[in-house]
């Protein structure tokens, strides 16, 4: 029986079965019963939805069971009744909903058999954590040792019980369960029996201004040796005010070895022989770091790393503000329909708060990079797939972050007119007189061909300006790293000259000067940003338009277009002529009535009709992921006929433009297109918007591309894996 479709389209909850479904079944049962490795006392496992695989019933029972609660979920292929699973080849979907006795069930055939190489002692602990996953507590229940012991230290640490409270509940557990349970006795007993998880973590006490860790050498102070605060809080006992909570990730990705599926997984990362870009590997970066480092490039199981982080408030909106900040790491060696999946990105560092600490947030990463310093020497691991032990390395490959957060990773300042770490010291950037911002408005001409047209109009850009200068060098990490040590010790250059605000710990790592992409520019906050000023512009939203007052007085100062120019009226107010750029207010309405009757396929987008409101002219509440839709999918449609054509053009361009950006396989040739592309296409909106829209955001989009043929495709290096 190939099709399996009947065990789930014959049966329906408190109907009465089909005839298919009954004489299938019996055929399913006869065959299970009939096979001896299967059959203990007359009993086989059930495969009910109650069940699940983890109760034996005999033959009456297991008809009950399924003509009551039907198959369990997705159980076409019969894994506990005589068939193998599939392999990580074959084509066995990576994106099935996480469920913890699917993962259990999964883990019980994780052990390996007898051989000569015995596995590693984490491995070792591993496998006895997962022999418990097939034991029922007690013969009349679904629950295995682990998943209740699982679920009982959730319970605690949810509800923030006492070890002796939760040994009182598992006192109490074990006088009600029959003698033959297999609960543990006490709080030891349950934590060993997770030790193979390997999550297990440290607390760091930390300086309540973030000013140091007491780690190592400063484990014993009482005070902090910058700002001289003190270690603890008032009063009797010694409770620190400030605790950082890292979790070592060696253990984490010992395991992916461990189990064989994944183990194959890790090292079926391979070049792209047809010219497109599918995965990590298939970028500049990657290729590199293999050319600079063969001894690593040569086993494919050493892993490579990125590091992300994101803050977020954990409490409600209504409490007071704080907030803290996670920092992840995920392997990039998996496979693309797996990389960047939640249950490959492991949480390294929990950073308390309440505020963000800044640019100490790099002397909070110290037990990272001490571990990341470990791995890179290597750390002996058994490898499931072939049975033997090797010595895992690991790599620091590159940083996912949004701007802000850029800025204290790698000790560039993103604020100001030095606000591109790409650019870095030669950026042509300036403050604007009457909006206070930096602009990059006129800063992209000199990315053009030396004979560009665009280069030589005089009017079209600033007044009177042409442009002779060259593109900025893209320094190397030895360049970098001088211009460092050079230039920081210079506080009184700072914004003027270089905006180095300190050395980050990653330079401590030996390969990291090697490393061609060490920072992404986040794609999806940025899309998001470029979305979000089109349509606040365009709509010529009040509180949000890069097109207002000021606006226009910096315009009627830097360009020669008299037209948007601010007139006075005869009362003595100003008066600000609509720009082409801008919607036409009776064509606003018909717009927002399109967005309310747009329908999405299922997971496809947000219900954006529900934020669209006539009265104020705006669409509220839109997320991430909805400006991703907006700009690439309907920022075309929605405003084609009621703006100008170059204009619509224009917008229409940069929409296909992050469309193949984003795009999963990217094609090499493609990439480098787009690096010529988007030089003309900034240049083309350069001559339709103010100054004023042309903030650090917009000038990021020239470096996207490169990124991409540097990195790969965007989906192993955006946030949204982490924002979720």
């Amino acid at each position: 029986m190939t099709g399996r479709e009947w065990m789930y389209s014959g049966w329906s909850p408190g109907q009465a079965p089909s005839n298919e479904w009954i004489e299938n079944t019996n055929i399913f049962l006869d065959r299970a019963f009939s096979m001896l490795s299967l059959v203990e006392n007359d009993t086989i496992k059930c495969p009910c939805a109650k069940c699940r695989n983890y109760v034996r019933h005999k033959r009456f029972d297991v008809e009950m069971h399924l003509c009551k609660h039907g198959f369990r979920d997705d159980y076409r292929i019969w894994t506990s009744h005589g068939e193998g699973h599939i392999e990580a080849g074959s084509d066995e979907s990576l994106d099935e909903a996480d469920r913890m006795d699917d993962m259990l069930v999964d883990l019980a055939n994780a052990n390996p058999p007898t051989i000569d190489d015995e596995p590693t002692a984490s491995a070792q602990a591993f496998y006895r954590m997962v022999s418990s996953a097939d034991q029922p507590v007690h013969e009349s229940t679904t629950h295995t040792t682990l998943s209740a012991v699982a679920r009982l230290l959730a319970l605690k640490s949810h509800y923030n019980m006492s070890i002796a409270h939760f040994e009182a509940n598992l006192e109490l557990l074990n006088e009600i369960l029959p003698p033959e349970s297999k609960i543990p006795k006490d709080f030891y007993q349950s934590k060993k029996l997770l030790e193979g998880l390997g999550m297990r973590y440290v607390k760091i006490d930390v300086c309540y201004n973030n000013c140091m860790l007491y780690y190592k050498e400063n484990e014993k102070k009482d005070k902090c040796d910058v700002c001289e605060t003190s270690r603890y809080e008032e009063g009797p006992g010694r409770v620190p005010r400030k605790v950082l909570r890292y979790l070592p990730i060696t253990d984490r990705l010992q395991k992916l070895y461990a189990y064989e599926k994944t183990a194959k997984m890790m090292q079926s990362h391979k070049r792209s022989r047809s010219g497109q870009m599918l995965h990590p590997c298939d970028g500049e970066a990657w290729q590199q770091f293999d050319e600079d480092f063969p001894d690593f490039a040569s086993d494919p199981r050493n892993v490579r790393l990125a590091v992300a982080t994101d803050g977020f408030t954990p409490f409600s909106i209504n409490a007071a503000p704080y907030s803290c900040w996670p920092v992840f790491v995920t392997p990039l060696n998996l496979p693309p329909c797996a990389i960047m999946k939640s249950e490959y990105i492991f949480l390294a560092l929990v950073v308390p708060g309440p505020e963000h600490p800044g640019k100490k947030l790099n002397i909070l990463m110290q037990p990272l990079v001490d571990e990341l310093l470990s791995l890179w020497s290597g750390v002996e691991t058994w490898d499931a797939s072939i049975k033997k032990r090797f010595k895992m390395r690991a790599a620091y490959l590159w940083s996912i972050h949004d701007f802000p957060a850029y800025g204290n990773f790698s000790g560039w300042s993103t604020h100001g007119r030095l606000a591109c770490p790409i650019c870095l010291c030669d950026s042509k950037a300036f403050n604007l007189h009457h909006g206070h911002k930096a602009c990059w408005f006129d800063c992209h001409r000199r990315f053009l061909p030396s004979d560009h047209v665009f280069r030589y109009e005089a009017n079209a850009f600033r007044k009177n300006t042409m442009i002779h200068d060259e593109p900025p060098r893209h320094l190397t990490g030895e360049e970098i790293l001088t211009q460092m040590s050079t230039l920081m010790s210079n506080s009184a250059n700072y914004g003027v000259l270089h905006n180095w605000t300190h050395v980050s710990c990653f330079w401590q790592l030996p390969y990291f000067h090697k490393l061609l992409l060490r920072h992404n520019i986040d794609v999806m906050h940025n899309e998001r940003n470029i979305a979000e000023a089109i349509w606040n512009t365009c709509f010529d939203i009040s509180e949000k338009t890069k097109d207002n007052a000021k606006a226009r007085k910096d315009l009627a100062k830097i360009c020669n277009r008299p037209s948007q120019h601010l007139k006075q009226k005869s009362n003595g107010k100003w008066d600000r002529p609509r720009a082409p750029f801008c919607i036409d207010k009776n064509d606003k309405p018909t717009i927002l009535k399109w967005f309310q009757e747009l329908k999405f396929p299922d997971g496809y987008a947000a219900n954006i009709k529900r934020g669209v409101n006539l009265t104020s002219r705006k669409i509220l509440g839109l997320k991430s992921h909805d400006y991703h839709i907006f700009m690439e999918r309907l920022l075309p449609t929605a405003f084609r006929g009621f703006l100008p054509e170059n204009i619509w053009k224009c917008l229409a361009e940069l929409s296909f433009f992050y469309r193949q950006l984003c795009a999963k396989e990217l094609k090499k040739d493609t990439i480098c297109s787009l690096e010529q592309q988007i030089v003309v296409l900034l240049c083309k909106m350069e001559k339709i918007f103010p100054p004023a829209f042309f903030n650090p955001m917009q000038h990021l989009i020239i470096h996207l591309p490169q990124e991409a043929r540097l990195g790969g495709p965007v989906q192993a290096r955006w946030n949204y894996p982490f924002e979720q």
